[in-house]
């Protein structure tokens, strides 16, 4: 029993160095939920605007390019079922924008502070990783996300 759990807590471990630069380039650093409150969220900044209105598809083109080149795509899909981490099918739909953008931007303060990206890793396992996307990025994947859900309708 010992030798098991110590297998899959290794192999946990490794999957997290792993994915800890997936996506990452040379030079790079490291339900509607709660958000993280901006006095517990180190790098919190003002919002980035959205709209409930029109998507923009040159927004949403940039953000599927996004998703791609950072290697999202390695634990993520979007209607192809789980990997990794969830499916982000309906994921504007569960989550408030504000959310998804400090999820994207700053994963190690929400998982520090948000009781839904708590209960994400409890159900996955496996942390996002911080890939360091801009806030202006993640504004342009999640139009891409409000695009697919939209699509799906």
């Amino acid at each position: 029993m010992r030798t098991k759990m110590r297998l899959t807590m290794a192999a946990a471990s490794l999957a997290v160095f792993w994915l800890g630069g997936c996506g990452r380039e040379a030079g790079e650093g490291d339900g509607q939920a709660e958000t993280a409150p901006a006095a517990q969220a180190p790098s919190a900044q003002a919002p980035v605007s959205v709209t409930a209105g029109a998507i923009d598809q040159a927004l949403a083109d940039q953000g599927q390019s996004l998703m791609q080149a950072r290697g999202c795509t390695a634990c993520h899909t979007m209607g192809g079922g789980r990997l990794v981490g969830p499916d982000l099918s309906g994921v504007s739909e569960r989550r408030s924008p504000d959310w998804i953008i400090a999820m994207i931007v700053n994963p190690d303060s929400m998982l520090a502070n948000d009781e839904t990206a708590r209960k994400l890793l409890g159900e996955y396992f496996t942390p996002m990783a911080n890939q360091g996307v801009t806030r202006e990025d993640a504004r342009a994947l999640l139009e891409y996300f409000r695009l697919g859900d939209s699509a799906a309708k």
